[in-house]
């Protein structure tokens, strides 16, 4: 597998500013669609149920080969590759079977959402890729109001925020878990995420860095994140992007939103609005200023 001629070049010279050993290049594994070339060691997952289970051999050549078949095949969970086309995501059944909350990721996926599942140690791991595409979505759409039920095995709306329901009847995929980057499929999930980055108030904007700095978070300015941009390109880029923007979302609505009715919010937001109007009337008495600081629009899911 090749890697294209300036981008073996940059990670090369990268690393010997930052004085690294060893094979940069074997570090990192190009996904082969990256190379325009096919991995043979590694099957095309077409439907949800690849996803969810995957049989593997495992059989042991010191074992009787007249022992069961069964007795030597294993059932195992499957998890998208971080950086593939992943076409089971297209499959409308998937967001409702595909694995979620069977590792370090704190999530269930019926029920509302607990203080576990937004504790900053578990927002966290949505920045470093340790849970996937749908953990992610499905912990956002759990806090936007939906409410998974398993006896129809569909999401419904009943309790999600009145502005964001009247837009997005069904939960969105705010990251993109097909991985294609293509207008006519990505669109869709470039406009939600687009959606919920709109309704985080400027105060808010800042919220990894508030809550999750003291746990690790410095961004994704280190070397390693460099090199696989370098790489991997656009592919990684959405993801990150996309990721933050979420995690983002959860920490605004877990310090603002989480644990209040809908009139309740709209009742703290007259009196938070009263109260910045007798502030800014305060100020301008004191310092005879009436220029109004401007800030960005907020569409608010409630």
């Amino acid at each position: 597998m090749r890697y294209p001629g300036t981008q073996v070049l940059l990670v090369l010279l990268l690393s010997i500013l930052c004085g690294w050993s060893g094979n940069v290049a074997g570090a990192f594994t190009v996904p082969a669609v990256c190379s325009g070339s096919r991995n043979p060691s590694r099957g095309v997952l077409t439907n949800v149920e690849d996803v969810v289970w995957q049989t593997s051999s495992l059989r042991n050549t010191e074992q009787d080969s007249s022992n069961d078949l069964g007795s030597n095949v294993e059932k195992k969970k499957i998890m998208p590759d971080l950086l593939l086309p992943f076409p089971p995501a297209a499959d409308p059944m998937y967001m409702c079977r595909g694995p979620v909350g069977e590792k370090q990721f704190i999530l269930t996926r019926e029920g509302p959402p607990t203080p576990e599942e937004l504790s900053n140690e578990n927002l966290l791991r949505i920045l470093r890729i340790e849970c996937s595409d749908l953990e992610a979505n499905t912990l956002v759409w759990k806090c936007l109001g939906y409410r998974f039920d398993a006896s129809s095995e569909s999401w419904l709306n009943d309790e999600v925020f009145p502005k964001w329901r009247g837009n997005y009847p069904s939960p969105p995929d705010l990251i993109g878990m097909q991985r294609i980057y293509s207008k006519e499929v990505d669109r869709p999930s470039l406009k939600a995420n687009q959606s919920i980055v709109r309704s985080i108030p400027a105060d808010n904007k800042q919220s990894l860095k508030t809550h999750l700095k003291p746990y690790g978070f410095t961004g994704y300015k280190n070397f390693n994140t460099v090199v696989m941009l370098c790489l991997y390109g656009n592919f990684l880029d959405e993801q990150l992007t996309r990721r933050a923007q979420c995690a983002n979302w959860l920490l605004f609505y877990r310090e603002e939103l989480f644990g209040y009715s809908v009139e309740e919010l709209r009742e703290r937001r007259r009196l938070k609005n009263e109260a910045e109007e007798a502030e800014k009337r305060r100020i301008e008495a004191e310092q005879g200023k009436t220029d109004e600081e401007w800030k960005p629009p907020v569409k608010e899911v409630f």
